[in-house]
């Protein structure tokens, strides 16, 4: 288990282990996000694998992505597999069928609680609290998957932008990247 995963989740560790009337649906929401984050960050990292990428264009990456304006878990899912040929059910292994439907399912119900509704399905504190730890194995797993893979698993450091220096990462994302340019992709992320 890598450092920067375990050090994400000690917040939720907290809010799970509070005697907090809230815990279930702080500690789903939270652990939500953390899902997001990290998929955002692997794929900005892979983005900046990009040989035409500098140092000093961090900024332009970050603008492009702030950008979009309508990216979601399943966007990064596919631009991570666009960006190297390797799905992110590689990177999670066995478990990847049962945690994507956990996780679509997650979604949906992040949908309507994010935005104050009803999920329409009565999820009890128990129930939430499961999908957290349904959240956190996906992270778990992916981060080593990635750390093996890319040489960044979405949680460690202070930046997802920096060169990792892995020769296969570069010459994948190149190839992806070289209709378009990083940046148009960053924008749009269609291929």
């Amino acid at each position: 288990m890598s450092r920067g995963f375990e050090s994400e989740f000690k917040s939720i560790d907290l809010l799970l282990f509070s005697d907090s009337e809230s815990r279930g649906v702080d500690a789903f929401c939270l652990s939500w996000i953390k899902l997001e984050k990290q998929l955002r960050k692997i794929s900005a990292n892979l983005i900046y694998q990009a040989s035409d990428i500098k140092a000093g264009d961090e900024r332009r990456l970050r603008d492009a992505l702030y950008g979009h304006g309508n990216l979601s878990h399943t966007t990064f899912i596919g631009a991570i597999r666009y960006l190297t040929g390797i799905s992110v059910s590689d990177l999670i292994g066995a478990r990847y069928d049962y945690l994507k439907k956990a996780a679509d399912a997650s979604y949906r119900n992040r949908q309507k609680i994010f935005h104050g509704q009803q999920t329409g399905q009565s999820l009890t504190r128990d129930a939430l609290i499961s999908r957290v730890g349904d959240i956190r194995e996906w992270c778990e797993l992916l981060s080593a998957g990635a750390t093996a893979r890319f040489g960044y698993d979405g949680f460690s450091g202070s930046t997802s932008l920096f060169k990792t220096g892995l020769a296969e990462i570069v010459v994948a994302v190149d190839k992806a990247l070289k209709p378009k340019g990083w940046e148009a992709y960053a924008r749009t992320f269609q291929r």
